[in-house]
């Protein structure tokens, strides 16, 4: 994969939990499959299912089901390369759980981006500023509904009597990103696939 493929992290985490994985064709008639990876029950075990225009996946990392027009799913979604497409992928799910999740890089990201355009008001008070920040709202990364708490009620009331610091119009920012489930999910789906076929092929 390219070093700029964008989900090379989550597949690097992926990998070790599918790593001593043996495939256990359940069922095998055309465009009708059940195959199990790993054991039941354990971690990070799945299984795939298809039927003409859908793909099932459920298991430990979640369940998805996808739908497109056409027979086989499994070459749809097959990559040799194992790279991933999951924005896209999203917009097939017929059914399933939600694909994104509140991103606490994300939230810190955004709060860390809006001071430091704005710390050139604060000359000699940043430092104190920004601790104020990491302890008032960086720190409350748990979830969303602390992390838009914190914040839409930080205010710092600077000691020069210069404007105050408020994060404005917080509430419009983005702060959820793609689940580590659905992801995990799609790198098992791509990874199944490419399994089922070598298996066929030898």
């Amino acid at each position: 994969m390219s070093t700029k493929y964008p989900y090379e992290e989550s597949y690097r985490r992926f990998l070790p939990y599918v790593e001593k994985h043996e495939m256990n064709v359940l069922h095998d008639d055309g465009l009708y499959r059940h195959i199990q990876f790993g054991v039941r029950g354990a971690v990070g075990w799945f299984e795939l299912a298809t039927w003409p225009g859908r793909l099932a996946i459920t298991g430990d990392i979640g369940g998805w089901v996808f739908g497109r027009v056409g027979d086989d799913l499994f070459d749809f979604f097959a990559r040799q390369d194992g790279a991933i497409n999951p924005h896209y992928w999203a917009e097939k799910i017929v059914a399933g759980g939600p694909t994104e999740e509140f991103s606490a890089d994300l939230f810190i990201s955004n709060a860390v981006e809006y001071f430091w355009s704005r710390r050139d008001q604060y000359q000699g008070e940043m430092r104190d500023l920004f601790r104020e920040i990491r302890l008032d709202v960086l720190d409350y990364d748990e979830d969303e509904a602390a992390a838009r708490n914190g914040l839409e009620t930080f205010r710092y009331t600077p000691k020069n009597g210069g404007r105050d610091f408020i994060f404005r119009d917080s509430w419009e920012w983005n702060l959820t990103d793609l689940s580590v489930h659905y992801l995990r999910a799609c790198h098992a789906i791509v990874w199944g696939i490419n399994r089922y076929r070598q298996a066929v092929k030898s």
